[in-house]
C-alpha cells in the first residue's frame, strides 16, 4: 500500500514538473512588451523578444487605409532571416534595400525581421514554428503589424500565416535551406482545430554557402546571387524553381503572386495585377442614421475595397455590393467566393465594405451614392450580395430599399422578417415591391440557412413569396413539413436546374425557379448538398448569371434581358 502511494506521489510530482516546464515555455514565448520607433523611410518598426530572439516588425507607410480595412487573412506573412543581428533601423534599411517593403505596402502586410540568438550556424531547429504559432487574426486591436489580445495581455503577429514567404540571406538563408524546405505541421492563426500545414509557400534564398536540403518539391524556391551548382541542385529538387535578379518586389509579382499552396500542392492563383484588375482602397464619410445602434457619433469613417478593370469598353458599368460574414473581412470574402474574378470576367464594379455589421442599410445607400459620384456606374444595374451576416445585410436592403436594386443574392443566413443585421427592428419593411432575388444556403450547415433547417427561414421564404407575387398551393410552416412539395424549400418550383461542382464532387447545386403572377421569373432558390456554412465560387457564378439579366428602370419597373 505504502509503495503504491509512493508511486502515485512520484507520478503526481512528475506531472507537476511537466506542467511547470510547459508554463515556463509558454511564458518564454509570450510577447508581453513591444517598443516602437518611426523609421527614416516613414514607416514604423516594432521590436520584441521571442524565445531569446530579438524580432523586428517593419510596417511601411500605409497606402491602403489599414486602420479601416483588414488585410490580415490574405496578406503574405513576410519573414526575413538576415545574415546577422541588426538593430531596428538597420533591419528597416535592409528590408527596403531588397524591395520587400514595397510588396508589404502593396498587400497590406508587415515584414518580420528575425535576428539569430547569436549566429545562425549555431541556431537550433524550431524558430520558424514558434513564429507561426504567434500569428493571430481578428477584426480589432491591430496596429503596425501586431495584434494585441486583451484577455491574455500579449501581442501577436497580425497575419493568418496561410501564405508564408521567407527571405533568407547569407547565414540566414543557410539556416532556412538546411531546416525548412520540407512539409511542416504546426500551430498558426488558421489552426482552428489543432495542428495544420504550416509549410513555407515560397523561399527566396540569397547568397547561400551550400546546397539546400529540399524534401518537398511543392515549395516555390527563388535563387538570388547563388552559384550555378546551387541553382542546378535547386532545379533538380523543386518543381517551382526560378533564378532571379535581386529585387524582391519584382520576384513576388512574377514568381510568387501567381501561385498558392493548397493541400500540400502549388496551384495557380488569380493574379489581380497581371489580369489588369485594380483594387481601390477607399474611405467614406458616413452620416450616422438614427437606427444605427453601434455608432454613437454623428459621423464616422468607413473603409471599403473597390475592384474594377483598368481597361474597359463600357461607358457605364454595373455595381455589385458585397458583404462579408461576421468573422470574415471584405477582402477575404471577395477572394474565397470568387467575386473578384467574376467582376473581372464580367466587367462590373465590385465594392466590399469592411465591418458592415456596424453600418445600417441607409448608410450603405450613402456609400452607393458616393460610388456613383466617383465611378461611371449604370444606376439601373445596382446589385448586392452577401454571406452569413452579409446575407442578412442583403435581406435588409430587400426590406428597406427594394426600389434601388435590380437584383439581390443573400446567402447563408437570415433573421426574422422585420429584423435587421444589427438584430433590431428595421425602420421600414417592403410590402409590395418585387425584387429579383437569388437565395442560397448549404444543406449540411449547422446554421438556419434553408427552410427545412428552421422556422425563421420558413417565415422568410413565405414573406418573399408574398412580395414577389408567387402563387402557392398551401401555406408552408415548419410544423407541416410532411406536406411540403419540396423537402428543402417547401414549395414546388416551376423549373429546376442541377449543377455539379468540380471543386466539390460530392455536392450538387440545385436551383429552383418560380414564376410570379405576371408569368416572369424573379425568384431563384438555391441549395447545395454536402455544404456546411460556407460560400463557394460556383454558387456566386450562378447568382451573377441570374442577377445580371435584370435592370431597374427609373420608374421602378423591372427590365429582363433574356
Amino acid at each position: 500500500m505504502a509503495r503504491s502511494l509512493r508511486i502515485l506521489l512520484i507520478i503526481f510530482l512528475l506531472l507537476l514538473s511537466a506542467c511547470a516546464r510547459k508554463e515556463k515555455l509558454a511564458e518564454a514565448r509570450k510577447i508581453s512588451s513591444v517598443t516602437s520607433i518611426e523609421t527614416s523611410q516613414g514607416g514604423h518598426i516594432s521590436t520584441f523578444e521571442l524565445a531569446g530572439h530579438e524580432i523586428h516588425v517593419h510596417q511601411p507607410e500605409d497606402i491602403l487605409h489599414g486602420e479601416l480595412i483588414n488585410y490580415s487573412y490574405t496578406a503574405p506573412l513576410l519573414l526575413v532571416f538576415g545574415d546577422r543581428k541588426l538593430d531596428a533601423q538597420d533591419a528597416a534599411d535592409f528590408i527596403c534595400s531588397k524591395g520587400i517593403d514595397r510588396t508589404a505596402q502593396e498587400n497590406g502586410a508587415a515584414v518580420v525581421y528575425v535576428n539569430p540568438e547569436t549566429k545562425w550556424r549555431k541556431e537550433d531547429y524550431g524558430l520558424y514554428e514558434i513564429l507561426l504559432s504567434k500569428t493571430k487574426i481578428a477584426q480589432t486591436n491591430s496596429s503596425d503589424g501586431l495584434l494585441y489580445q486583451d484577455d491574455t495581455r500579449e501581442y501577436f503577429l497580425f497575419n493568418s500565416g496561410a501564405r508564408t514567404i521567407v527571405y533568407g540571406y547569407g547565414e540566414g538563408g543557410d539556416y532556412i535551406a538546411r531546416n525548412y524546405l520540407k512539409q511542416l505541421e504546426g500551430i498558426s492563426a488558421m489552426s482552428y482545430l489543432g495542428v495544420s500545414d504550416i509549410t513555407i509557400t515560397a523561399a527566396v534564398l540569397d547568397s547561400l554557402s551550400r546546397e539546400p536540403v529540399i524534401d518537398d518539391r511543392n515549395i516555390i524556391i527563388v535563387s538570388i546571387n547563388n552559384s550555378d551548382i546551387i541553382n542546378s541542385s535547386i532545379k533538380k529538387k523543386a518543381d517551382y524553381s526560378f533564378v532571379a535578379e535581386d529585387d524582391f518586389s519584382q520576384i513576388y509579382d512574377e514568381h510568387i503572386a501567381p501561385y498558392q499552396r493548397v493541400d500540400g500542392s502549388i496551384i495557380g492563383s488569380f493574379d489581380r495585377k497581371k489580369s489588369g484588375q485594380l483594387m481601390d482602397a477607399l474611405v467614406f464619410e458616413i452620416k450616422t442614421t438614427e437606427d444605427n445602434h453601434y455608432i454613437r457619433s454623428d459621423t464616422y469613417r468607413l473603409g471599403a475595397l473597390v475592384f474594377r478593370n483598368e481597361k474597359t469598353d463600357a461607358k457605364k458599368r454595373p455595381l455589385l455590393m458585397c458583404f462579408h460574414g461576421g468573422g470574415d473581412t471584405a477582402l477575404l470574402t471577395t477572394s474565397i467566393s470568387g467575386w473578384d474574378q467574376i467582376a473581372w470576367k464580367e466587367d462590373f464594379i465590385l465594392c466590399a465594405i469592411e465591418m458592415h455589421t456596424r453600418t445600417t442599410a441607409s448608410e450603405v445607400m450613402q456609400v452607393i451614392d458616393q460610388l456613383t459620384d466617383i465611378y461611371d456606374i449604370d444606376e439601373t444595374r445596382i446589385y448586392a450580395t452577401g454571406f452569413s451576416m452579409g446575407g442578412i445585410k442583403t435581406w435588409d436592403l430587400y426590406q428597406e430599399y427594394p426600389d434601388r436594386f435590380a437584383a439581390l443574392a443573400p446567402m447563408g443566413a437570415t433573421v426574422e422578417v422585420g429584423m435587421n443585421c444589427q438584430f433590431s427592428t428595421s425602420p421600414s419593411l417592403n410590402e409590395e415591391t418585387i425584387v429579383p432575388i437569388f437565395v442560397a444556403g448549404g444543406q449540411s450547415s449547422n446554421m438556419e440557412e434553408l427552410p427545412f433547417q428552421g422556422r425563421t427561414a420558413v417565415n422568410r421564404i413565405n414573406y418573399l413569396f408574398d412580395i414577389n407575387d408567387i402563387e402557392r398551393n398551401f401555406e408552408m410552416s415548419f410544423g407541416n413539413r410532411s406536406e411540403w412539395e419540396d423537402s428543402v424549400y417547401g414549395y414546388q418550383a416551376d423549373y429546376i436546374e442541377e449543377y455539379q461542382d468540380e471543386s466539390h464532387p460530392l455536392s450538387t447545386t440545385t436551383i429552383r425557379s418560380y414564376k410570379s403572377e405576371n408569368g416572369n421569373i424573379y425568384t431563384a432558390l438555391c441549395s447545395i448538398s454536402a455544404q456546411s456554412h460556407e460560400i463557394r465560387p460556383l454558387t456566386c457564378e450562378k447568382a451573377w448569371e441570374f442577377m445580371k439579366r435584370y435592370s431597374r428602370n427609373a420608374d421602378g419597373s423591372i427590365r429582363i434581358d433574356e
